[in-house]
């Protein structure tokens, strides 16, 4: 699908104003020229219509946008043996005198999802999630959320992840941050360290992609089914590689390469999650950030 091709409410461009952060709300610097070039919400708005993904998911989207302002929302597509579901991550560094809370974003969603769930503001908590999938378009319904507090230690960058439903808060994931350049050793460590892995059939080039390792950050996660392993701040190069490597759609990693020229001046973001088989590392989920 060419740029001409797409509806106008798809393609949106990058103004004098923009913000650019990886999908931890941290900034940085575009590479290069970005005037004027695509924004990465156009790369979220182009999988829905190109999907034919339910209205109500841009609806949505949309009502976050509204509620925090741009360039506040992260989204996240999330591929899963063929089947596609959507989160959107938001953070507040204030922690106790956080704008960006829970109640506020749930209230932004009141017309289209309901929601019985709360979260005390005295729990110190950055940043929080919530997914949008076929579940959510049936019922109208969020019933569950993520939430992440930080893990303070004197050797690496952490959080922990709990999941919130009304009924209970239950210990989730826990996160490690490794500068890709400088920690290698204690990233490849990690992530030989897990009970899902079995040594015998560990290929770490199965896991530790080397086509991946041209980015900044590599963030390990120890999960209850499975373990991960998310790319930050890649280069165009490897996001698309990465599109096409795993189960997205032809048509949309096509679009991508076609538009490399109107894309290359961002940073990406992206993830798998993997388990250990009888034949090796299996890939059970992949999935790509952006900014809203």
């Amino acid at each position: 699908m060419s740029t001409s091709a797409m509806s106008t409410s798809t393609i949106e461009r990058v103004g004098p104003h923009d913000r650019f952060a990886d999908y931890c709300l941290w900034d940085y610097e575009p590479r290069g020229p970005a005037a004027g070039k695509l924004r990465s919400s156009t790369l979220l708005w182009t999988f829905l219509e190109m999907t034919g993904a339910d209205p109500f998911v841009r609806d949505c989207c949309e009502a976050m946008r509204r509620t925090l302002g741009p360039f506040k929302t992260v989204w996240g597509i999330k591929e899963r043996f063929g089947h596609f579901s959507y989160e959107f991550y938001f953070y507040d560094y204030e922690r106790l005198e956080r704008t960006t809370s829970i109640e506020r974003v749930l209230g932004g969603l009141s017309p289209f999802v309901s929601s019985n769930l709360t979260v005390s503001p005295q729990r110190p908590y950055f940043m929080f999630s919530l997914d949008i999938d076929d579940r959510t378009i049936a019922t109208r319904r969020i019933d569950e959320l993520s939430l992440y507090i930080g893990n303070p230690t004197n050797s690496v960058s952490s959080g922990i992840c709990y999941n919130v439903t009304a009924e209970a808060i239950r210990l989730d994931n826990l996160y490690y941050f490794f500068d890709r350049e400088r920690e290698i050793a204690d990233i490849r460590a990690k992530i030989a360290c897990s009970a899902h892995l079995d040594l015998r059939n560990f290929d770490l080039d199965a896991i530790l992609w080397p086509d991946m390792m041209d980015c900044g950050i590599v963030v390990v996660a120890n999960k209850k089914f499975n373990d991960g392993v998310y790319f930050a701040r890649l280069p165009f190069d490897g996001f698309e590689r990465f599109v096409r490597k795993v189960g997205f759609p032809p048509d949309y990693a096509g679009f991508i390469s076609e538009h490399s020229g109107e894309l290359d001046h961002m940073l990406y973001d992206v993830g798998i999650d993997y388990i250990s088989t009888e034949s090796g590392i299996k890939i059970v989920k992949s999935a790509i950030y952006g900014l809203l």
